[in-house]
């Protein structure tokens, strides 16, 4: 296990003529090289709104698996062209969400330096959706 730093870039478009809401966390992290995928695990911070939540990413060669724990608590997974369903567990109720992988790109080398560009459609509650682009930096 290794100490490192990380920086995710979320862009999320809020509304139907396209503005977007940018949030950049960067934050010190672990990783642990698996025999299939990295494992990356954070805390994560007041800036996120998740303060109190323990982010695991599982980074394999073709999906992404984000686990939170915590005060917000989901599972996420993105693979190219794949839907997943899960619940997603804040203070202020449960809420179902569907996500649908458009790119996944992973150009991480050997050590697990590198970056990972997820884009991707996530349905809350089976009515609002909105178009996510997620970059996380590993350095």
């Amino acid at each position: 296990m290794d100490n490192v730093r990380l920086k995710i870039t979320t862009i999320q478009t809020v509304d139907d003529a396209g503005n977007e809401d940018v949030i950049e966390l960067v934050t010190e992290a672990t990783r642990e090289h698996d025999t299939e995928c990295i494992i990356i695990n954070y805390d994560e911070s007041d800036i996120t709104e998740n303060q109190g939540t323990k982010t695991r990413l599982k980074i394999y060669k073709n999906k992404l698996t984000m686990t939170k724990v915590g005060t917000f608590s989901s599972k996420m997974e993105f693979e190219k062209n794949k839907s997943y369903s899960n619940f997603y567990s804040t203070p202020y109720g449960t809420f179902d969400l569907d996500f649908s992988t458009i790119i996944y790109n992973n150009e991480l080398n050997e050590q697990g330096d590198g970056s990972v560009y997820v884009e991707y459609k996530i349905i809350f509650g089976g009515s609002y959706e909105s178009l996510n682009k997620m970059k996380i930096d590993i350095f």
